[in-house]
């Protein structure tokens, strides 16, 4: 992607040499090691984008690796020539041509990218990989091992953080998942009480490994319109599922009273342990999802109940830019977050940019989350397309005369690192 901006090429020159903090990925222990051509080019979520153009039915077939290369080749190339355009099609585009040396997508491109899968279990081709994205460090959000948290034995990915994963700890629903959260601790809890002290060990033992802030994606299946039930409220609900354990809370409203009462209690958390809160907001991952639940401007009760927590709005709340506009704008505890927005819709991420600089101070933005899953060759499409954006945006605004040459190179430098590197205490 280009501009026309006689700014642009000296803007974007400069871009290119930023080191970037990715303010939000996916790997764990696990590394990702590619086995079927197909899947290595529908990873991350272009399948997403498959399923919605072809229909969930063909998504599968393509997944199933009991059926032949060649037998699901006609349902992707049908597929492809539907979706190669979008966001997360560009990504997929570039991985070709960047690690594979592909420009077009044929029956005899797709067996030649079948002998030369990449292989992140190697981890030598991940750093270089990290290295020509330009990736400093990572905040994963890995859902790991507590028990190997705690013994030191968990293998983080390369150069990341531990973001602290909070949903499963307020969607609780029964005797059994109470217990099994609690296993890493040898305890067996008996009451709220109990409960909230041993969320608040479970907690500090990754903040002492080296967590960096709480993540909460909870809005896939609860409204994030958290209300405030009183400790009451909460403890009857506990109390009713703890005593039996074949009892069960329905979720996500059965578990209300209590689930939003921990909510607010992990917030109150991460205010005493002065780590920030990172929260999904907008567009989700899949389909079929509703999106009315996810929007950002019902957080507003919470954003000002929790002065003194520092929130991490995600994913530019696509589609409803006008809510995160004025969220970062009003509230001095909210930071926007580019993470995965520049691929959702790229030039919805390009066109927010001028009104984020107008409305917004221009340090509470942080630039760049790759949100994949190990896909280490999609960060870095991710990040040269994240690259491309912001430079897009910040030169229409040089060409406006609202900001100079050397302003815009400022302000890519604090979007892309030097903000996320504050407000996370990284300590660059």
């Amino acid at each position: 992607m280009k501009s026309t901006a006689k700014c642009y090429p000296n803007l974007r020159e400069y871009i290119e040499t930023i080191t970037i903090i990715d303010c939000h990925d996916h790997s764990g222990e696990e590394r990702i090691k590619y086995t079927d051509a197909i899947l290595a080019l529908t990873s991350g979520y272009f399948h997403d984008d498959i399923a919605s153009a072809a229909g969930e039915t063909d998504r599968w077939m393509l997944e199933d690796l009991s059926i032949p290369l060649e037998e699901r080749w006609p349902v992707f190339e049908r597929a492809w020539k539907r979706t190669k355009y979008t966001g997360y099609g560009l990504v997929t585009r570039m991985v070709m041509k960047a690690f594979y040396g592909e420009d077009e997508l044929t029956l005899e491109s797709l067996m030649r990218i079948q002998e030369k899968l990449l292989d992140f279990s190697d981890e030598t081709l991940a750093e270089s990989i990290l290295d020509k994205a330009g990736i400093s460090v990572r905040i994963v959000d890995s859902w790991p091992d507590v028990k190997k948290i705690a013994d030191g034995s968990y293998q983080m990915p390369p150069r990341a953080r531990l973001a602290i994963s909070i949903p499963a700890y307020h969607a609780i629903c029964s005797y059994e998942e109470v217990q099994t959260l609690m296993a890493p601790l040898n305890r067996t809890v008996t009451s709220l009480d109990e409960y909230l002290q041993d969320c608040r060990e479970i907690f500090e033992v990754q903040k002492a490994f080296g967590a960096v802030c709480f993540k909460d994606q909870s809005a896939y299946n609860h409204h994030i319109g958290y209300s405030n039930p009183t400790r009451s409220q909460a403890e009857e609900s506990f109390n009713w599922m703890i005593s039996d354990p074949r009892r069960r809370l329905s979720y996500p409203d059965g578990n209300r009273l209590l689930g939003d009462y921990l909510f607010h209690e992990f917030m109150r958390m991460a205010r005493e342990m002065d780590l920030p809160v990172q929260l999904h907001t907008g567009h989700m991952a899949g389909t079929w999802n509703d999106i009315r639940k996810t929007r950002a401007i019902h957080l507003l009760p919470v954003l000002e109940l929790h002065r003194e927590v520092r929130f991490d709005l995600f994913h530019l709340n696509w589609p409803y830019a006008s809510d995160i506009l004025f969220l970062g704008k009003n509230f001095p505890n909210v930071a926007i977050d580019f993470c995965w927005a520049h691929i959702i819709d790229p030039v919805y991420a390009q066109r927010i940019i001028p009104q984020i600089l107008g409305a917004v101070p221009h340090g509470k933005i942080h630039g760049y989350g790759s949100d994949h899953l190990g896909h280490v060759d999609r960060s870095w499409a991710h990040s040269q397309i994240a690259r491309d954006n912001i430079a897009l945006g910040l030169a229409e605004m040089v060409e406006m005369d609202y900001i100079g040459l050397e302003d815009a190179k400022e302000i890519a430098q604090a979007w892309l690192f030097d903000n996320p590197n504050q407000f996370f205490k990284l300590g660059f």
